[in-house]
């Protein structure tokens, strides 16, 4: 599956994107996706309040997305 990760600012600015694929066959679990916490300019982000979109697209073309709030407590 692809998976692309998008991270916004509470004010709608894109700060990261993250592409990767996964595969997990039959019931075994898929490795997690690791983040470093950094934006697309290799700066920390601080801690607040982030909305991040998940969006996943299978081999045969069907696809998901998901909007959900993210916080970092640092």
């Amino acid at each position: 599956m692809d998976v692309l990760i998008k991270i916004y600012t509470i004010s709608g600015k894109l700060i990261k994107s993250i592409k990767t694929q996964i595969n997990s066959l039959g019931n075994n679990k898929p490795n997690p996706i690791e983040w470093d916490g950094k934006d697309d300019f290799g700066d920390q982000i601080g801690r607040g309040v982030y909305i991040y979109q998940l969006e996943v697209q299978t081999p045969n073309g069907d696809s998901s997305k998901k909007l959900e709030k993210l916080v970092i407590l640092r």
